[in-house]
């Protein structure tokens, strides 16, 4: 089985204008995601998901 990489310095600070652009960087949710998720894909759906329920 395919051990899970880190996110690369790049790919958090990526995520992390992501939320900013929403204005959820402050949320300290977004900012468990960006620390904890395992590839960029994941890490923008927790994003999309606090957006959905902050937004909709």
């Amino acid at each position: 089985m395919a051990k899970m990489r880190n996110l690369c310095r790049e790919e958090k600070r990526e995520l992390k204008v992501l939320a900013d652009d929403f204005g959820l960087l402050h949320l300290e949710e977004v900012q468990e995601i960006i620390e904890s998720c395992g590839t960029y894909s994941e890490g923008q759906r927790g994003i999309m998901r606090i957006y959905n329920q902050v937004y909709m």
